[in-house]
């Protein structure tokens, strides 16, 4: 229950006037609720979200980053850089440690189909970006994504969510397709 409250209060923290998006996405191991925040008059964006696998582990999220169109004209390439921290529970090894990751995002979306999109993210923080007994974060997602209405899609996508501890061990927490929505509001 103590997770939740993290996640509650990260959220209420980004409560400024601004825009958001809330994305929901899940497969038979693993799920993933994501709060974007916009902040207004700005390209900063902050996110919190949390990830759970029962049987692997937990990790809790918030980040901060720049997005904006990383193209000019009738397609744009929109793109974010930025750094993500948190919490990983390790459920199995009993271990625990926070990240300090670095990453983003690119989003094309095609202009003969514009309501068809393909997004990738990553995020990484090698053990000299860790803290605790966390040695290694790694956060990959890759989505197709059709929009339904104009603020919202629903998309496939696959992702990797690992992370290894300084005893050996690692929570896999997510490997494999999932199925999602996000919701701009």
């Amino acid at each position: 229950m103590g997770k939740f409250r993290v996640v509650t209060a990260l959220v209420l923290l980004c409560g400024n006037a601004g825009a958001g998006e809330f994305d929901f996405s899940f497969n038979q191991d693993a799920l993933r609720f994501l709060y974007v925040h916009d902040f207004a008059e700005s390209d900063l964006k902050a996110d919190v979200g949390l990830a759970l696998n029962s049987d692997e582990g937990t990790v809790i999220n918030a980040s901060l980053f720049v997005a904006g169109l990383a193209s000019d004209g009738t397609d744009p390439l929109e793109a974010g850089l930025g750094a993500r921290t948190g919490y990983v529970d390790g459920e199995r090894s009993k271990q625990s440690g926070v990240p300090v990751a670095v990453g983003g995002f690119v989003k094309y979306t095609f202009p003969a189909m514009n309501r068809l999109s393909l997004r990738a993210e990553g995020w990484i923080a090698p053990d000299v970006l860790t803290l605790g007994e966390l040695d290694r974060y790694q956060d990959f997602t890759v989505r197709l994504q059709y929009g339904v209405l104009k603020q919202a899609d629903l998309y496939v996508g696959a992702r990797y969510l690992n992370t290894e501890f300084a005893n050996g061990s690692r929570a896999l927490i997510d490997n494999g397709l999932n199925i999602g929505f996000n919701i701009r509001f």
